[in-house]
């Protein structure tokens, strides 16, 4: 019997485990862990381990099974998670496939120091629509549009995340418009996941970056994710490149077990 705990993020869930002892082996599993009608139910199962060069390491696993760089939402559900069994500073430092990451207790939000974007293609035309691509972690299509809701990121997202000129490991895709209030609001299509997910913190960390590039927004940026809560995205600017990038919001305990 594995312990777990849930978190969700925005609307972005995942099953943790403490695995610096290791206990959990069972990779081929995880498809049927996050499965929502058999399973337990999650965007994806992210591993605690230790780390030689950071407090601790991080290693965050799709509900396909596949496993990803990093996930904005899942490491702020992390430093949750680090509190509920046991770690008591306020500040840590997390091993990801990618980087590490610093974490900050900020009240009930977690801030997450997310580095400096790269691959960065601005105004990027993909078989004749015109976006905005670059990696926050993970990498991310930005599109915007005047009508939000009227998208279908489910029919649209696919021939996107699959495109050639993505190749070989695809893109996770956003689509985003500005509020009249200045509130970046965005829908991901999630890589991995293969569908919509109610948050990516990521994708609304790109998307406020191109956002901010595209309608002079300063920072910080607010972004309102599909399940309604938001993130606040700070960054600075280096000529055209976005740099030091922070993304702050909230993360919180769903329920907890054995599996």
């Amino acid at each position: 019997m594995i312990p777990y705990s849930k978190y969700t993020g925005c609307g972005n869930d995942f099953i943790l485990i403490d695995n610096r002892q290791p206990v959990f082996s069972q990779f081929h599993s995880i498809p049927n862990i996050c499965d929502r009608k058999a399973g337990f139910g999650a965007d994806g199962v992210i591993l605690l381990e230790a780390s030689t060069h950071a407090d601790y390491r991080m290693r965050i696993f799709n509900s396909d099974g596949s496993e990803a760089e990093m996930c904005g939402n899942g490491i702020r559900c992390l430093m949750k998670f680090l509190h509920e069994i046991g770690e008591k500073r306020p500040s840590c430092s997390v091993e990801t496939l990618l980087k590490n990451l610093r974490l900050d207790l900020d009240g009930d939000d977690v801030c997450v120091e997310m580095g400096d974007p790269f691959d960065i293609q601005w105004e990027l035309e993909v078989d004749g629509l015109k976006m905005d691509y670059l990696n926050t972690g993970v990498p991310h299509a930005i599109i915007f549009v005047d009508e939000l809701e009227a998208i279908e990121p489910n029919l649209i997202g696919p021939s996107i995340r699959y495109h050639k000129a993505f190749a070989p490991k695809g893109t996770n895709v956003n689509f985003a418009r500005v509020s009249p209030s200045g509130v970046v609001q965005v829908r991901t299509y999630e890589r991995g996941v293969e569908a919509e997910t109610l948050a990516c913190g990521t994708g609304a960390t790109a998307t406020a970056l191109a956002a901010a590039r595209k309608y002079q927004l300063k920072s910080p940026v607010m972004v309102q994710v599909q399940s309604g809560e938001q993130l606040k995205i700070g960054f600075n600017w280096n000529e055209r490149r976005p740099t030091h990038v922070t993304m702050t919001g909230p993360a919180r305990k769903i329920q907890s077990g054995y599996i």
